[in-house]
C-alpha cells in the first residue's frame, strides 16, 4: 500500500464513523489527497495525501487505484462524496457565449490536440462563466466507478466559486501552491480576470508567471493584495522571490467558525486551506 505523504486522520476516529461526513478528494497527475469534514459541526476531521508519480514500474493511474482500494477510509459508501480536478488545461468562457459544442475547440485551440482526454464543464457559481476543461478519461472512469453518486468539479471552479465577488477590495491575485503546479485567480476591482493553473519548476517561474499577469492585466505589483496558501512558508525559496515583486502578501486563512482536529495545528492553516474551503461550498 502506497505510504501517505500528509496524514492528518486521528487513531481515534473509526473508519466505519466517517461515512456520514462529508469526503472531498482531489486528483491531479501527481497528487491524490482528500479531506473529511463533519457540515453539522463544521469540524475538518481528517486530510491525506499521497504522491502518485513516486513509485518505480507503475503509473500514476495505477498509484491511484492501488489508493482507492487500500485506503481504509475510501471502502465506505459516503452520503457527500465529491471529485475536485486539478489539471491545468481550462478554459473560462462567459456564460453568454457558451454551448456545449465549444468544449472541443476551446480546449484544443489553446492546449492542442495531442492529448486526448475527457471533456468537461463547469457552471461557476456568482461569476457568470463556465470552466471548460480536460481530464485523463480513465481517471475519471476509476474514479466514477468507485465513487458511483459522487459529484465533480474543476480545481479551479471551485477555488473562483469560493471568492465572493462583494467582498473583494482593489485589486486581488490568490495564488495557491503545490509541489508541481500553482493555481491563480485574479481581478481587477470586482471584475474577475482569469482563473487558470500552471506548471513550474522553478520560484523564479512562479514569479515570472505572476507579473507577467499583472503586467496584461493593469494590476499594480506593488499595491495588489496577493492571497497566498498551500505548501510554501515564509522561509521558503519561492516565498522570499514573491516577496522581491509583491508589495503585499498575505496568507489565506480558514473562517473563524469552522474547527479542526488537534493534528491540523501542526501545521500552517494555509498549508491546506484551498481544499479544506473548498469543501466549505460544494
Amino acid at each position: 500500500m502506497l505510504k501517505a505523504t500528509f496524514d492528518i486522520i486521528p487513531d481515534s476516529i473509526a473508519s466505519e464513523s466517517m461515512q456520514n461526513n462529508l469526503l472531498l478528494m482531489e486528483v491531479s497527475d501527481q497528487i491524490f489527497c482528500y479531506v473529511l469534514y463533519n457540515r453539522d459541526s463544521q469540524r475538518f476531521l481528517g486530510f491525506r495525501q499521497y504522491n502518485l508519480d513516486f513509485i518505480p514500474g507503475k503509473s500514476p493511474l495505477e498509484a491511484l487505484s492501488e489508493v482507492l482500494s487500500g485506503d481504509e477510509h475510501l471502502q465506505h459508501p459516503y452520503t457527500e462524496a465529491y471529485l475536485v480536478y486539478h489539471y491545468t488545461d481550462s478554459n473560462l468562457l462567459p456564460e453568454k457565449y457558451f454551448t456545449i459544442d465549444l468544449n472541443k475547440p476551446v480546449t484544443e485551440i489553446v492546449y492542442g490536440n495531442a492529448q486526448k482526454g475527457l471533456l468537461l464543464n463547469d457552471k461557476v457559481d456568482g461569476w457568470d462563466v463556465y470552466n471548460i476543461y480536460r481530464i485523463p478519461r480513465d481517471v475519471h472512469s476509476l474514479l466514477q466507478t468507485k465513487f458511483t453518486t459522487g459529484k465533480y468539479w474543476h480545481y479551479n471552479t471551485l477555488l473562483l466559486s469560493g471568492v465572493d465577488k462583494h467582498s473583494i477590495e482593489g485589486d486581488m491575485i490568490k495564488v495557491v501552491i503545490a509541489a508541481d503546479k500553482f493555481a491563480v485567480v485574479a481581478f481587477k476591482g470586482q471584475q474577475l480576470q482569469i482563473a487558470q493553473s500552471y506548471h513550474y519548476q522553478t520560484p523564479e517561474d512562479v514569479s515570472f508567471q505572476l507579473l507577467a499577469l499583472a503586467l496584461q492585466f493593469g494590476i499594480d505589483q506593488e499595491t495588489v493584495n496577493l492571497k497566498v496558501s498551500g505548501l510554501m512558508d515564509e522561509q521558503s525559496i519561492l516565498y522570499q522571490e514573491l516577496l522581491k515583486y509583491f508589495g503585499q502578501l498575505e496568507w489565506e486563512q480558514l473562517p473563524d467558525e469552522t474547527s479542526s482536529e488537534e493534528g491540523f495545528r501542526n501545521f500552517p492553516s494555509h498549508y491546506f486551506s484551498p481544499l479544506l474551503k473548498m469543501a466549505l461550498c460544494v
